[in-house]
């Protein structure tokens, strides 16, 4: 079985969690209160040299960190991960989100949506707002032709993308400029085997 390292509010652990429900694997969720610590404890760290949430422990004892390695792993000989040129684009676009678009976006999001203390973060908040709105201006313009981000169908690139994507609203962008991300949100949402980011299922969670 596979066991999911992760935190309640976390979007790379989020996209994780779908694409194993989605895969239909079974697998066992320990959710760590970030604030405790937990993760920098040695025990953590030989699994995570970075300290950070998630971690994916496959069913052979080995484990992974970096979320999008672990949805590139999880999709092989899978629909959610094309061959060829297709293949390639897929992983552009995963790219693209960790390049691009998640330091923004979860920056904006954790400091005003979730912490709820944008001061901290005074200057830092515009830096972030010009290039999450920039990230999201491409994503717009990418999708203004097409239903997902690659191969003409739902893939691991419009899932590695989508966590902090959907969340934005929550960092203060301005999402209504985006339609086309709006209607791509959607799609997403509506694929079989989404799962939202919070759940209660105290048999597959274990506190850490």
């Amino acid at each position: 079985m596979y066991v999911l390292h992760d935190s309640k509010l976390s979007g790379n652990a989020w996209k994780v969690r779908i694409l194993l429900t989605q895969l239909g694997l079974p697998f066992r969720r320990v959710t760590y209160v970030l604030p405790e610590g937990k993760t920098r404890l040695p025990e953590y760290l030989a699994k995570n040299p970075v300290g950070k949430v998630p971690v994916l422990e496959l069913p052979s004892g080995e484990a992974l960190f970096e979320s999008n390695a672990m949805l590139f792993h999880l999709a092989e000989n899978t629909p959610y991960l094309p061959d060829g040129l297709d293949r390639a684009r897929v992983l552009q676009w995963m790219f693209f989100d960790q390049s691009e678009a998640l330091k923004a976006l979860s920056g904006a999001r954790f400091w005003i949506g979730v912490a709820k203390q944008p001061e901290k973060k005074e200057r830092e908040i515009p830096e972030w707002h010009a290039a999450g709105h920039k990230a999201l201006g491409i994503l717009d313009g990418h999708l203004a032709a097409r239903d997902f981000l690659a191969a003409d169908r739902y893939t691991i690139a419009d899932l590695a993308n989508f966590p902090y994507v959907s969340m934005a609203h929550m960092g203060n962008f301005e999402m209504p400029r985006f339609p086309n991300v709006l209607a791509w949100i959607e799609r997403v949402k509506a694929q079989p085997g989404f799962v939202p980011l919070v759940q209660d299922e105290p048999s597959k969670t274990e506190a850490a």
